[in-house]
């Protein structure tokens, strides 16, 4: 006779669970919420990462902070960590509901990020580093707790990109903003009935010849890289973002007032510009700007003052946008976030031996990265110079003193330069004159033992009174075979040596950076991505140097200008950098590989 089972017939319907883990889900939470920030700690607080600025290794988030600290203009990254907590803090509840369903898909992210660990710690650079940060935090949440918690976390895990200092965007976005904004001061400025002119960054006033007044008499301004709208675009991009995720809604609503971030910052510098060009017109130069100290520039009051328009236009632009978008909603858009979460099991974790399994994977991948670290060779060989040294002690660029048509003579480093060029730079200079009168300058700057030892001439040449028009890279065909890039630069510093009359001094400025091993490139940034790729995986590390070849132009009256003498000057320059660069590069240096496409530098 058949007997009756006494299993329950739905049994067999119901997910497998794990077999009984030797861990219980309360021990489970307690080594991943001490162990994994442990791990976090040492990689990220403890381990001595780079050099930094200050002599000594240290890690990514003491070297970040110290760093950070001393700069005015990033010094609100420092706020973004706490705002993170605080992103977390509001979803609290809905986390304490979610499980812990982590998925292996999470060691991708937790991979990447350790591999970039390596490459900065390798290449002593912390822009790898703050990468890893981001990336073995979003592989960490993926692997032990699951898409459900990253999801979650998202924006809190995106908006702690701010918190990393973009220093090299400053170039990229300031540049174009400086002459756009300079423009838009000027239009605006002749629509009110104000006569203005720009070029490049300069705004200055108009020549009115019924008065005799020449270009730049009632007011001359620069818009240099404090004041095109870098230094607060971040800061603003980080309120936009952390504003629209608080006061609207809709995923689009926020992405367009992000985005807005950047023309908002804008429109703030031309209402300061129009502020400083307002005190300029009636209260002078010195109240509405400053004075200019020899190399420095003191700031006024009125002019600290005017800054703060900015942010004044593009906090009132995004609360409009706000209101615009959702202005009946944002009261319960904000009331949303403390909106208590569905009921379930606090910190569930349905199966313990897989998150067990995720977890030891966590470590394993985390230890093993340090150990790989620690059998790094991070010691630096720097390898021998690209340029040709004089044979005595000085071991300074060698020039020649002879070249064509041009006759040379030597000039020595003057105590300026000496105090602010590192220990070890060493500086080769010539003057030339042919006999066509032609002036060329030039200056081979060798960097010392320590990396990022040589300057920007687009952050020397401004603090030396000079305006930067326009840059731009020049192809040129050496007489030795090889190709070069450069870069151009038009520059001018007016000066008024008796009241009434003001000379603009007009000059071309050249400049490329010389690798190790013939490697060239025009770039400030691209020499240092070289320099931390040849590092890294050609185990190369470079002894840059940069040639800079500097072609005044004849004094002028403003206003009086010849544009043929800087089209005769272009010409002269760069057939004299086609005779002169292969006497300073060696062509056996060549061979190595170069950054400019020439076969001999391939």
């Amino acid at each position: 006779m058949a007997t009756e089972s006494t299993q329950s017939p739905h049994l067999s319907t119901l997910a497998p669970q794990d077999p009984p883990s030797p861990l219980k889900p309360g021990a489970l939470r307690q080594v991943a919420l001490w162990g994994l920030p442990a791990l976090l700690l040492l990689l990220f607080l403890l381990w001595p990462y780079q050099q930094w600025d200050f002599g000594k290794r240290e890690s990514i988030l003491i070297g970040w902070a110290r760093w950070v600290s001393i700069r005015a203009d990033w010094q609100f990254c420092l706020l973004v960590p706490g705002l993170v907590g605080w992103l977390v803090w509001l979803r609290r509840d809905e986390l304490q509901k979610l499980p812990w369903n982590g998925t292996w898909l999470g060691l991708l992210p937790l991979a990447l990020g350790l591999f970039f660990f390596w490459i900065g710690y390798k290449a002593d650079t912390g822009y790898p580093g703050f990468l890893a940060v981001q990336f073995v935090l979003a592989g960490i949440i993926l692997l032990v707790a699951g898409t459900a918690w990253m999801r979650t976390l998202f924006f809190a895990w995106l908006f702690l990109l701010f918190t990393w200092p973009m220093q090299p965007l400053e170039d990229s976005v300031a540049s174009p903003l400086r002459p756009r904004t300079a423009a838009m001061a000027a239009s605006l400025l002749n629509v009110i009935g104000v006569p203005a002119a720009n070029e490049g960054s300069a705004l200055q006033s108009a020549p009115d010849v019924a008065h005799g007044s020449l270009i730049g008499d009632a007011f001359s301004l620069d818009v240099d890289a404090k004041c095109s709208g870098i230094n607060s675009l971040f800061a603003l991009m980080m309120i936009s973002a952390l504003l629209g995720y608080l006061a609207l809604k809709r995923p689009r609503s926020r992405f367009i007032l992000f985005v807005c971030a950047v023309p908002l910052a804008v429109a703030g510098n031309v209402v300061r510009l129009l502020l400083l060009v307002a005190g300029t017109l009636m209260f002078g130069s010195d109240f509405a700007v400053g004075r200019h100290i020899g190399d420095h520039q003191e700031m006024s009051f009125y002019h600290t003052f005017a800054g703060f328009a900015v942010f004044g236009v593009a906090l009132a632009g995004m609360f409009a946008l706000c209101w615009l978008f959702e202005g009946r909603e944002m009261k319960s858009n904000l009331k949303r976030h403390g909106k208590p979460p569905p009921a379930g099991d606090g910190y569930a974790i349905p199966q313990p031996r897989r998150t067990l399994s995720q977890l030891l994977a966590a470590f394993v991948l985390m230890l093993a990265a340090l150990g790989v670290c620690l059998g790094t060779d991070i010691s630096f060989h720097v390898a021998a110079p690209g340029v040709k040294l004089k044979s005595d002690d000085t071991r300074r660029p060698d020039l020649p003193l002879s070249l064509g048509d041009y006759q040379g003579r030597e000039f020595d480093m003057t105590a300026d330069e000496k105090n602010l060029l590192d220990e070890g730079v060493r500086l080769g200079r010539n003057v030339y004159a042919s006999s066509t009168g032609r002036q060329i300058m030039a200056t081979v700057i060798l960097s010392g033992f320590e990396k990022r030892s040589l300057h920007r001439p687009e952050v020397c040449l401004p603090n030396q009174g000079w305006t930067v028009t326009d840059r731009m890279p020049v192809s040129l065909h050496l007489e030795d075979g090889r190709d070069l890039t450069v870069m151009m630069m038009r520059i001018f510093r007016d000066v008024e040596p008796k009241p009434g009359v003001r000379i603009r001094t007009r000059a071309i400025n050249f400049y490329w950076y010389i690798g190790s091993n013939g490697t060239t490139c025009a770039d400030h940034y691209e020499h240092i991505f070289l320099s931390y790729y040849d590092s890294v995986f050609r185990n190369i590390q470079h002894r840059w140097a940069m040639a800079s070849i500097y072609v005044p132009l004849p004094e002028q009256r403003v206003g009086q200008e010849d544009p043929l003498l800087e089209l005769g000057a272009v010409e002269d320059a760069r057939a004299f950098i086609t005779q002169l660069a292969p006497s300073i590069m060696p062509a056996q240096n060549a061979a190595g590989g170069g950054a400019n496409g020439s076969a001999a530098a391939q």
